[in-house]
């Protein structure tokens, strides 16, 4: 079992529920999934480079992406419908874990300049929603992996919460908020 897991049913799911006067367990605030997002943008014709991409995806997310494609034609950005666009991954369980852990201990803290996630990424939810630039802040991915550069949306969906209590829950994990 993961630690940051371990460590919230252990310690913070009781925090917050004394905190926000939660009486069931069920109630109180938890993260349901984490969904990764990637537009493959000018990589999309190119099976090559779009396989790369899919292949980092899969070393990042440790699950296979499911391909997106296009509902409609638009002719200034020369897609098709029906056109693959982008590539998503949802994790939930001890995957959704094992990735939160990586991403605030490891991941974002390796991010050039980084100060910090602001607090607007939250939305009236609870959910947070924020983009990374570069995929190369991921320790997992070697060098050959590296010949392309791709930003991806991370989208962290939070049950039972609104800003406040996503805010709490976020930060006693460890998550890292400007200040």
């Amino acid at each position: 079992m993961s630690s940051l897991k371990t460590r919230y049913q252990e310690s913070l799911r009781p925090e917050l529920m004394k905190e926000f006067g939660i009486k069931n367990t069920f109630a109180a605030p938890r993260i349901e999934k984490i969904t990764l997002n990637v537009g493959t943008g000018k990589n999309f014709r190119d099976v090559q480079k779009f396989e790369k991409v899919k292949s980092i995806l899969t070393t990042i997310a440790a699950q296979q992406p499911i391909s997106v494609a296009a509902k409609s034609s638009i002719a200034q950005f020369k897609t098709r419908q029906g056109m693959t666009i982008a590539l998503k991954v949802t994790l939930r369980g001890e995957r959704m874990y094992d990735f939160l852990d990586r991403l605030i201990s490891i991941a974002l803290p390796r991010t050039r300049d980084f100060q910090g996630i602001e607090s607007t990424k939250i939305d009236e939810k609870g959910n947070v929603n924020f983009g990374i630039k570069e995929q190369i802040i991921f320790p997992e991915l070697s060098n050959e992996e590296l010949g392309i550069n791709f930003g991806m949306q991370i989208n962290i969906t939070i049950l039972n919460s609104n800003k406040e209590k996503s805010l709490h829950l976020l930060k006693s994990m460890g998550f890292p908020f400007k200040q």
